[in-house]
């Protein structure tokens, strides 16, 4: 196996990341950039499914990425029950209403957040800044 070139996306310890979004193109997409960028990535559908999937997974899940607006269990939803069960965990939020977000109280001012649509290049930067 060869060390990454020099592009600078890839992670150099094989970083977790789950991603959790109710529509499934999204989050296919955003597992699928996340794969292309040198992150591992699991799916889930909802928050529920996501505090299962931390619990279960047989290794570290070192960042959360959520959608906010989920039916059940919102995206700040979880990630109260992330901060409170695994404290410092990173969690990124992403949402298509950016202004409802923030406007409706969703999320406080300076949360991390990615507004959709994002391109690969967006994600990994927000990524990797949450994880440095």
């Amino acid at each position: 196996m060869t060390a990454p070139g020099p592009q600078g996306d890839r992670p150099a310890g094989g970083y977790t990341v789950l991603v959790v979004d109710d529509e499934e193109a999204v989050r296919r997409l955003a597992v699928r950039m996340l794969t292309w960028t040198g992150y591992q990535a699991i799916e889930a559908r909802h928050g529920r499914e996501a505090l299962a999937a931390i619990e279960q997974h047989s290794g570290p899940i070192h960042l959360v990425l959520t959608d906010i607006k989920m039916p059940g269990m919102n995206g700040r939803e979880l990630g109260r029950q992330v901060e409170r069960r695994w404290p410092g965990k990173p969690i990124l939020y992403m949402s298509g209403f950016a202004s409802e977000v923030f406007q409706g109280g969703l999320l406080e001012p300076g949360a991390p957040f990615l507004a959709k649509p994002f391109t690969q290049e967006d994600l990994a930067a927000k990524v990797r800044s949450l994880l440095e």
